[in-house]
């Protein structure tokens, strides 16, 4: 048979095969097992090195857990301080995070203009791919692409267009720093003469920094007092309980907040400059800006009384800061003001009889508040020039005395969070998430060594 089978092959017939099944024959099982043997002390070294191998471990996932937790810490940290919307891509909230930490957290807007600035041109290229925009080789171009009103209006998140108006109004502000006084005002322009983005976008409070800000910045008095005018009728529209008459006099039950005290106040001295340098309408601008200084100065007393009677002005006036020393500061510098524009009108004795008062109930406070300081020292050499020229030659005596015993405060009292955050922030940008805890260790078994100020280890314009 097998023979056939050999010859049906060599014939070309097709071959059948029949298979076998289990039963037919004996199944063959083979196995085939590696095993490794270890001897005693190869095995005592293994669980050795199993130790080192979970140190490592738990090492490099610490290290992981340092690092993430140290960058969300300080993208939290700059999230709390200004919104940062999700519909940034992950490149620009890094960009808006240092931005943010750098001019808030380290106090030095010249090391953040280059970060908003790099913001703020991604942020243009990504609605228009064609943005042809001559960034500068030697000297840069600071003024940037801004996104149209009608796109942030009507085609944007209110989340993202008011974080945007934000971030235009901080670069603004850290190009005065950084002494692009142009550039900055350029950009402020843009925004505030934008009748639906200053009175529609942004933050009410910021949008009248900005204008402020804009007028400190104009060397035409009609300027100065336009962009003033402006912020002020900008808070009043935005805000209702705020009534405020057409000479910007604050009318009974209206209520206030810190920016519009400050415009305020910044108003009446732009109107008693004017008169100072104007004769001819001298009268006239001294007469607004004292008008101006007494209204506040009322509306501040009262309420100051509202918190000497155990009641909560904070409530009544929620964005205003109630606490006792910002009302003694406000109503102690509206007092010198009102000194200082009655001597400019001639009213000699009531200008000596205010600086007096604001004398007598700040004197004791000027070593506790950098702020509260300033006004006295400000005061006594008012009071000294003022007898002077009354030749009262005792009381000039006593002035001079009394200021040279008074210690000028210039420092600022900060929590121990905002410490916290600044000394991380100079540490990760320095030697990145790990050195803080590279500093930890290396000050356990060595001496502790100075933090760096960002100006030591950052170039200004590397981005």
């Amino acid at each position: 048979m097998f023979a056939k089978r050999i010859n049906g092959i060599l014939h070309g017939r097709p071959l059948k095969l029949s298979f076998v099944g289990p039963s037919n024959t004996a199944r063959l099982n083979i196995q085939q097992r590696r095993t490794i043997k270890l001897t005693p002390p190869q095995l005592k070294a293994v669980k050795g090195w199993g130790t080192i191998f979970n140190i490592i471990t738990g090492a490099y996932i610490g290290g992981l857990i340092i690092c993430f937790g140290s960058l969300y810490f300080l993208y939290q940290d700059a999230n709390d301080r200004q919104h940062i919307p999700f519909e940034l891509s992950f490149r620009n909230q890094i960009t808006a995070v240092k931005a943010i930490n750098k001019d808030d957290v380290l106090k030095s807007p010249r090391y953040a203009v280059k970060h908003y600035r790099r913001l703020l041109i991604e942020l243009a290229k990504e609605e228009d791919p064609n943005l042809s925009f001559d960034e500068g080789t030697e000297e840069r171009n600071y003024n940037v692409p801004l996104l149209d009103s009608s796109l942030l209006l009507y085609h944007k998140s209110k989340s993202f267009s008011n974080f945007y108006i934000d971030i235009v109004l901080r670069y603004a502000k850290a190009l005065l720093a950084k002494g692009r006084l142009e550039d900055s005002m350029s950009i402020l322009r843009r925004i505030i003469d934008d009748e639906e983005l200053f009175y529609k976008l942004g933050d009410t409070e910021k949008l009248s920094q900005g204008s402020r800000l804009l007028s400190n910045a104009c060397s035409d008095p009609k300027e100065k007092v336009h962009y003033l005018e402006r912020a002020i009728s900008m808070i009043q529209k935005t805000l209702s309980s705020i009534r405020i008459d057409q000479n910007f006099v604050i009318q009974d039950g209206s209520r206030i907040t810190d920016e519009l005290l400050a415009c305020l106040d910044r108003l009446a001295f732009t109107f008693a400059k004017v008169g100072s340098e104007n004769r001819k309408q001298k009268e006239e601008y001294l007469t607004k800006a004292l008008n101006i200084y007494l209204s506040n100065l009322k509306t501040l007393v009262g309420i100051q009384r509202l918190a000497e009677n155990g009641k909560h002005p904070d409530v009544t006036h929620p964005m205003f800061n109630c606490s006792q020393e910002n009302l003694i500061v406000h109503i102690a510098e509206s007092k010198a003001h009102i000194s200082e524009i009655m001597w400019a009108k001639g009213y000699k004795k009531n200008a000596v009889a205010w600086s007096e008062d604001v004398l007598s109930e700040c004197y004791n406070d000027a070593e506790s508040s950098s702020k509260i300081s300033a006004i006295v020292v400000n005061v006594l050499r008012n009071l000294s020039a003022m007898y002077g020229q009354l030749k009262d030659l005792r009381n000039k005596a006593r002035c001079d005395k009394m200021l040279d015993g008074t210690a000028f405060v210039d420092y600022e009292e900060t929590a121990w969070y905002d410490r916290t955050v600044n000394r991380f922030s100079k540490i990760i940008f320095n030697r990145g998430p790990l050195g803080v805890v590279e500093k930890s260790l290396l000050e356990r078994i060595g001496r502790p060594k100075r933090i760096p100020e960002i100006e030591e280890f950052e170039d200004e314009d590397e981005e």
